[in-house]
C-alpha cells in the first residue's frame, strides 16, 4: 500500500523513510515496549485497519505521522506533510456559577 505521504523518522541516530503502511506497522512493532502508550496504540490500530482495508492508507499514515511527532522522532523535511496546528480551548465557568471548593 504505497501512499504519496512519506514520513521520515530518526531513532537512535538512524534516519528511516517510512513510505507505506506495512513499513509503518513494521516500525511500530520494533518500537520499545516501555515507550508504548495511547498514541502508539492508535497508530498501530490505524495501520492494522488500513492493511485490512477498513480505512485508507493515507489516514493510517497520518496517524503514524502524529505518533512520530508526539514521540519526538519526526524529521521535518521540505516535502513532508504539513500538520495543521492544534488549537487549545480553555473552558471558563459560566457567569454566575460558583466553583466548588
Amino acid at each position: 500500500m504505497k501512499t504519496s505521504l512519506t514520513v521520515r523518522v530518526c531513532l537512535d541516530g538512524q534516519t528511516e523513510d517510512i513510505e507505506n503502511v506495512n513499513h509503518a506497522a513494521d516500525f511500530l512493532q520494533r518500537w520499545p515496549i516501555e515507550r508504548r502508550g495511547h498514541v502508539y496504540r492508535t497508530a498501530l490500530n490505524a495501520c492494522s485497519a488500513a492493511i485490512a482495508a477498513q480505512i485508507s492508507a493515507s489516514d493510517a499514515m497520518k496517524a503514524f505521522a502524529g505518533f512520530a511527532r508526539v514521540s519526538g522522532i519526526l524529521v521535518p523535511s521540505g516535502e513532508a506533510m504539513v500538520l495543521e496546528p492544534r488549537t487549545v480551548q480553555i473552558r471558563m465557568p459560566k457567569q454566575g456559577r460558583h466553583m466548588l471548593k
